[in-house]
């Protein structure tokens, strides 16, 4: 635990408001803000905590100075100020349809600053790195990342220098297995540790990690125990899939409903592929009609090669994208 979340607690001890005792009562021992006496007496030494209390047979307890106060109170302005509110994350959310439960869990996780973990799992286009660039353009200080190009050694950089409040892992089913090193300490403790050349350096973060696959199946159990969320996304039924593209493609692409529910129709029916296809299809069209559509889909059809098949069950899902 990083100092100053050690005076951060201190600081919420001393004037918690249903603590009735006057404020120079409310001291603690080191082992209630989650210190060691190591990390206590250094404080002290630096005139941030002081000794309320010491006797023999009975534990040290301590309050923080004027000067411990201080840096909170300012740490803490800094922290309010850089808070991005619940409602600004679901705006930057509006291309994903439905899973309103799910999107309001996550603006109010990032909006709590606190290392809160999500994993979206699913078929591709189902919805998972719409909602990462959605947070992403929500929160300035996000960092996003992608697991095949994405190594160890780039990961710490990344951490050391660019210190996220978010890290956003796209594909994170592809990533090498030296980053689950990295990962496993940034999620548990906030601790990021490397050493190269014999030359070792540490950092502490409070950074909220959300990571998108399509398959958890080979992560290690440890990684996967640090989500305090695991979303597992079902495959579309036909009048699921029809209505994500006709929502996305209407939000993000302006094109006119019944021409994008025609789009999803023909795009499933047919086992082209994903809402990705669908957007294809309209980016392809000069002429926003029905027969221009189909047209596309006839070119898809005879040089697309085999059609694909829809996988996974279909029970019990929202629609999104």
């Amino acid at each position: 635990m990083s100092d100053m979340e050690v005076l951060r607690r201190a600081f919420e001890r001393e004037t918690d408001t249903r603590d009735r005792r006057p404020a120079h009562l409310r001291s603690w021992e080191h082992y209630k803000v989650g210190a060691s006496r190591k990390d206590i007496e250094r404080l002290v030494d630096e005139g941030l905590v002081e000794v309320r209390f010491k006797a023999p047979g009975y534990p040290t307890r301590y309050l923080l100075t004027e000067k411990g106060r201080g840096l909170v109170a300012v740490t803490e302005m800094e922290h309010e100020a850089a808070r991005v509110p619940a409602a600004s994350v679901l705006e930057a959310m509006d291309l994903v349809v439905g899973f309103e439960d799910l999107k309001q869990a996550i603006a109010q996780a990032v909006e709590s600053q606190r290392r809160i973990h999500f994993l979206l799992e699913g078929p591709p286009a189902c919805a998972k790195s719409l909602i990462l660039e959605g947070v992403r353009s929500a929160v300035v200080t996000a960092y996003i990342c992608f697991g095949s190009r994405t190594s160890a050694a780039g990961l710490s950089d990344a951490l050391f220098e660019q210190k996220p409040t978010m890290l956003l892992l796209d594909e994170a089913d592809k990533m090498d297995n030296d980053c689950y090193s990295v990962l496993l300490g940034l999620m548990e403790s906030g601790e990021v540790l490397e050493t190269k050349s014999r030359k070792a350096r540490g950092i502490r973060l409070e950074t909220m990690v959300m990571a998108a696959c399509n398959s958890s199946a080979r992560m290690p159990r440890e990684f996967l125990s640090r989500f305090a969320l695991h979303i597992r996304f079902p495959a579309y039924t036909r009048d699921e899939f029809i209505d994500v593209c006709r929502g996305f493609l209407t939000r993000a692409e302006n094109c006119p409903a019944d021409l994008a529910t025609f789009i999803g129709r023909l795009i499933y029916d047919l086992k082209l592929g994903d809402v990705r296809k669908a957007r294809s299809v309209w980016q392809l069209m000069k002429n926003p009609t029905e027969d221009e559509a189909h047209q596309v889909i006839q070119l898809m059809v005879k040089y697309g090669g085999a059609p694909q098949k829809h996988t996974g069950a279909a029970a019990a899902r929202l629609p999104g994208m």
